[in-house]
Formats: structure tokens, sequence, C-alpha cells
């Protein structure tokens, strides 16, 4: 049997992302995932195991791979405090939260964001108001990003299909299938920002990893997506999550 590395990284397609996975050759009897929070993924599998027998072990394992990183993804930071006279952002412009008891009921009203819900005291209650906002303005704003974003490709895309979403740790994803996801977050950040996501997930359409040929199609499409991308991870930016 050819000799191979006692430690070596490799790349594993889940549907909607690909992670890396480092495999680690070892004096033990049986294969076995470890799968952590602020490192990749390990594979441990006995020194002299196949690489077939490694690749149907990650194969059987797909789905608890996938949901166990969905359960340890780093919940949101909660620094606001959703109080009176508060800043919030949309579309990269902050308003002041003004509060009041009714209905829930949310809109931009001249430098403020006037929040009706029936308990304007309760941060929970506002935040799900607002975030709310967020998501109806997302379903809105969305679909048209998607269609200008992809005029800017000089080439054919596939098809794909759009859905909205809260999530926990990315700002978008695209599955194997087409299907692109968008986070309701994301109406926080100025135009500019959003289309660097919108078209970094129009590209994995056509370069599923993030290797050379993804990164020139971006180099391509959107020139400026380095300066784009950084308006993500502002020092001011109240909502901090991993990019892809």
């Amino acid at each position: 049997m050819k000799d191979t590395p006692a430690r070596y990284a490799r790349s594993f397609r889940l549907d909607d992302r690909v992670v890396e996975i480092i495999v680690r050759r070892m004096r033990r009897k049986t294969m076995a995932i470890h799968v952590f929070a602020d490192r990749p993924i390990e594979l441990r599998v006995p020194t002299r195991c196949p690489t077939r027998e490694m690749e149907a072990f990650l194969e059987s394992r797909r789905d608890w791979i996938a949901s166990t990183l969905d359960e340890i993804a780093c919940e949101l930071p909660r620094s606001l405090r959703y109080t009176e006279g508060e800043t919030v952002q949309w579309l990269g412009v902050g308003y002041r939260l003004r509060l009041s008891e009714g209905r829930r009921f949310v809109s931009v009203v001249d430098d403020m964001l006037a929040v009706r819900c029936l308990h304007p005291d309760d941060p929970d209650c506002v935040r799900d108001a607002v975030e709310q906002f967020y998501r109806a303005g997302a379903i809105r704003l969305m679909p048209e990003r998607v269609a200008q974003c992809r005029e800017r490709f000089r080439e054919r895309l596939p098809p794909s299909t759009l859905k909205i979403r809260k999530m926990k740790a990315r700002w978008g994803s695209c599955s194997s299938r087409g299907e692109i996801c968008l986070n309701s977050l994301l109406m926080q950040k100025p135009l500019a920002a959003i289309d660097f996501v919108v078209t970094h997930e129009l590209c994995h359409l056509r370069h599923f990893a993030h290797n050379a040929s993804f990164y020139r199609l971006m180099d391509r499409t959107l020139p400026d997506w380095r300066e784009r991308e950084k308006l993500l991870v502002a020092d001011n930016a109240t909502l901090q999550l991993d990019l892809f």
C-alpha cells in the first residue's frame, strides 16, 4: 500500500458549503469524527485505513456533520439592548429607535426607526419586531439585487432559487442544487455589501469551492469585492458573522 501522510487536510462538500477536514492517521482500531467550534473537523483513522473506507465513513456521517456544525455555530452577539433612543442599522444607515405600544408595526420616520409592539419595554419583543422588519425588507429587496448582480456576469449562470432566512453564523450560502440563501439580517448593511454577498453566492453556481477559479470569477465580476467585503466586518457594525 502506498504510504500516506500521518496528517493532511482535505475538503468535504456538504449540501450548501465546503468544509475542511484534517485527516489524522493514528494507532487506533476505529474511525472517529470530531467537530470543533474553533478549528477544522478532524477525522481520526487507523494508520493503514484505506481511502475508500474513509470516504464511505464520511458519507455515512454527512447529516450528522452538518447538524453538528449548525448546533455549535456561534450565536449572534446581542450587544444591542433594543431600548428607546438606541441606534440600529438599516441599509447601512443608523436610525434611533422610537418605541410605542400597540399592534406590531415598524417604519422609518426621518432619522428614527419607529417600532410599535405589544411590549415596548421588553427587549425581546422589540428585537422580534425589528428582525421581522428586516425579513420583510429582504423579501422585497433581495430578488432585485440577485437579478442586478446576475447582469454583471459575462457568462450565463446556471438557474438558481432564492430563500431568505435569519442565519446564526453566515451571511449567505449556495447549495449544490443552486439554492441561494441570504441572511435577512443583511438588511443592516449597505447595498455595496449586500451586492458583494449576492455576487459571492452567484459565483458558487459556477465554482462550488473557494478555489482559484472562484476568485478569478469574483475579480472579473466585481473587481472591488475586497473593499465591499470590509463593510461586513466594520468596527462599528452591530452584527459580526463569519462571511460564508
